[in-house]
This record gives structure tokens, C-alpha cells and sequence, in this order.
């Protein structure tokens, strides 16, 4: 960004601020393979809402970079997730907090439509966010864990080399477990810190079943009139790749997310 781009965001900002009349962002909560790529699609067709597919690890977890699965142990979001974290936190220094805060505030004030912003980077910062935007809203959107697992397993195994290196498949995909259960966890306590009306609970299931009416609720507790764009006709769930998952291999995966799994009513 432009210094001279850079002041007027910050004066901006600031003005807002002063005038009370500052936009917060509704972050879209979750832990990946959840069904989010769709409903971005989704939220992009309409003209009152500003999102798009950026989910901006580098912003939020910078620890979880190429060198850092290089690290042992790894640093990643999926495998050692809290340490990731934690180290990534390290390096959010005050000036680096008002960095964060200009690179959010740049996408926020382009316009005057509803800010999105959907990162599954942020599961296990959202205290940290929550001190960087307190007014902020959110939008939690889950899936079965089994459908998580299975589909974080065939998505990342395979592309990330350091993945291969430290487990076997069948191992791999219990850590995908792992990370589903605490990021289930993490998300359900930090919501109980949030105001009801800030918050807006929507499932993968109730989506794919009946699109227009759950996208419509959502629309609803964001305050966009606009309706959204989109061919509702196209949308299928992939839930059914659950029953491909073999007998021994569910039972030890219900054993990790069983937590989790109780909470969203999947068990």
C-alpha cells in the first residue's frame, strides 16, 4: 500500500472512531472443509456484502509457513495448532497489532458494504481478535467432523511433503481429528463470550439441504437487504463421502471428536 493510500486509511479509521460510526467485520468462524469456499461463493453474489476467497494466513498465522513445517516439531494449522499459535503470537508486537489493524481497515473502508472476512487461521487467536475489533460480529459454520477429517486428510496429505515425512495416512487423518475437536472446543468457549445478537450459528447440513432459507437468516443478522445472486439449484452436499470411511477407522475418529461431535448434535 501507498504511504499516501496508508494516511487516508488511518485518518479515516480514526474518524470513524471519533464519530462512533466505524464498520466492524464479521468474521466467518470455522475449521476448513466446513463448507466456507461455498458459502463465500455464495456471499460474493451479492452486491451489499464485500468478501472474497483470501484467508489470509500470512496475516494471522505467520509461523505456519513453508520453514515452519520444516520445524521440529512442525508448525502448522492443522499439526501442533496451539503451539502455531503461540508462536505466531510472538511475533504480534504492538506496531505489528497496528499493522494488522491498517491491513484490515484497508479492506474495510473501501466501501460501505458488510465486511466479511472468512480465515480458519483465527480459530486459536480469537481473544487476540477480539481485542483488535470488540465490536466485531461472527458467523460460525460447522460440518460433521467425519466429513472435516476425511476431507482435510485427502486435501493436505498428499500437497504438504513434511505431512508424509512425520505420519502414515491412516495416522494423518486422526490429527485431522485432533484438530477438529479443539477447534470445535476453542470456537464454543470463545462464543460464550460474545453477545448472542453478535453471534449466528449455520451448519454445512442445513446449508446444502435448504440454501436459500439458511443464506436468507444469515443475510438477516448481517443487516444486508440484498438478496444474493446465486443458483441455489447447483449446491449438493458431499456428506455421503462419510459412508466410504471404514468401520474401525470411524470408531477411533469418534473417540477423539466425541466432545466436539455431542456439542454440534452429530452423536
Amino acid at each position: 500500500m501507498k504511504i499516501s493510500n496508508k494516511i487516508k486509511v488511518i485518518f479515516r479509521s480514526f474518524f470513524y472512531r471519533i464519530i462512533n460510526k466505524r464498520q466492524n467485520p464479521i468474521f466467518i468462524l470455522g475449521t476448513g472443509r466446513c463448507g466456507s469456499t461455498l458459502l463465500v461463493d455464495i456471499l460474493m453474489t451479492n452486491p451489499g456484502i464485500q468478501i472474497d476467497q483470501q484467508e489470509q494466513y500470512d496475516w494471522f498465522l505467520m509461523a505456519a509457513n513453508d520453514e515452519g513445517k520444516k520445524q521440529n516439531p512442525i508448525y502448522s494449522d492443522l499439526i501442533n495448532f496451539e503451539l502455531t499459535a503461540q508462536k505466531s503470537l510472538e511475533q504480534w508486537t504492538p506496531f505489528y497489532r497496528a499493522k494488522l489493524r491498517l491491513m484490515m481497515d484497508s479492506k474495510i473502508l473501501k466501501n460501505d458494504k458488510v465486511f466479511f472476512l472468512k480465515s480458519p487461521a483465527i480459530t486459536f487467536l480469537l481473544p487476540e481478535i477480539k481485542k483488535l475489533y470488540p465490536k466485531a460480529r461472527y458467523v460460525h459454520l460447522y460440518r460433521n467432523g467425519y466429513a472435516v477429517s476425511r476431507s482435510w486428510c485427502k486435501k493436505e496429505y498428499f500437497r504438504v511433503k513434511e505431512y508424509q515425512n512425520a505420519f502414515t495416512e491412516d495416522h494423518f487423518i486422526l490429527e485431522c481429528a485432533k484438530y477438529y475437536n479443539a477447534s470445535i472446543v476453542v470456537i464454543n468457549t470463545f462464543l460464550t463470550t460474545v453477545e448472542k445478537e453478535d453471534q449466528y450459528t449455520l451448519s454445512y447440513e442445513a446449508l446444502t439441504l435448504n440454501p436459500e432459507k439458511e443464506i436468507n437468516g444469515l443475510l438477516k443478522f448481517a443487516n444486508v437487504e440484498h438478496p444474493c445472486a446465486y443458483d441455489f439449484s447447483k449446491i449438493k452436499s458431499t456428506n455421503f463421502k462419510i459412508d466410504k470411511i471404514e468401520k474401525k477407522l470411524k470408531s477411533q475418529l469418534t473417540s477423539i471428536m466425541n466432545e466436539s461431535l455431542k456439542s454440534l448434535n452429530y452423536i
